[in-house]
């Protein structure tokens, strides 16, 4: 996979199947009351249900994905944009498809939400975000809170290890999740 030249410390570590990138979502997420009723509310009967119905439109266990260290967050992790969901789409991106996190940084007062505040506050020490590279980009497509927190901080904030899984989508960028 290339990796677009504007990422410059993205370092490869490993192949990686969708099954276990899924399995990480599992173990970040499912156990959570908040993103119960985020499922429950859009009308999903578990975790697994509503996490396949929102990445679905990426056919994620088509594409070949592979792991990578963004060493120096301050470099790479505003350059890459934004989840291409609806509810992003339309309360912060002004109708956009998607835009850069540093963009997102602006429109979001991080330190005023109360999901992108306990994140920052908390991050955990290890954690894999998944994206996209699509036409010179990366996109995220899961991961947008912890993202957003990281690229409010500078790297002497934040100590840790942080990994994206990517795989190479070609096409028009389809819209995931219901909300």
């Amino acid at each position: 996979m290339k990796i677009p030249k504007q990422y410059k410390t993205l370092k490869y570590i490993h192949d990686i199947e969708w099954r276990d990138i899924f399995a990480v979502w599992r173990v970040y997420e499912a156990y959570q009351k908040k993103w119960q009723n985020h499922w429950e509310e859009r009308g999903f009967k578990s975790w697994d249900e509503w996490r396949k119905d929102y990445i679905a439109p990426l056919k994620p266990e088509m594409l070949k994905w592979q792991v990578f260290r963004i060493e120096k967050i301050s470099v790479d992790v505003p350059g890459i944009y934004g989840v291409p969901s609806r509810g992003w789409i339309k309360n912060i991106y002004n109708g956009k498809v998607t835009i850069p996190l540093a963009e997102v940084v602006k429109l979001v007062d991080g330190e005023k939400n109360e999901k992108i505040k306990a994140v920052k506050d908390n991050f955990p020490y290890q954690t894999m975000l998944t994206g996209i590279v699509q036409q010179d980009k990366i996109i995220l497509v899961e991961g947008m809170h912890r993202a957003v927190a990281l690229a409010m901080m500078e790297d002497n904030e934040f100590i840790g290890d942080v990994v994206i899984a990517l795989a190479e989508y070609e096409g028009e960028l389809p819209s995931v999740g219901k909300g």
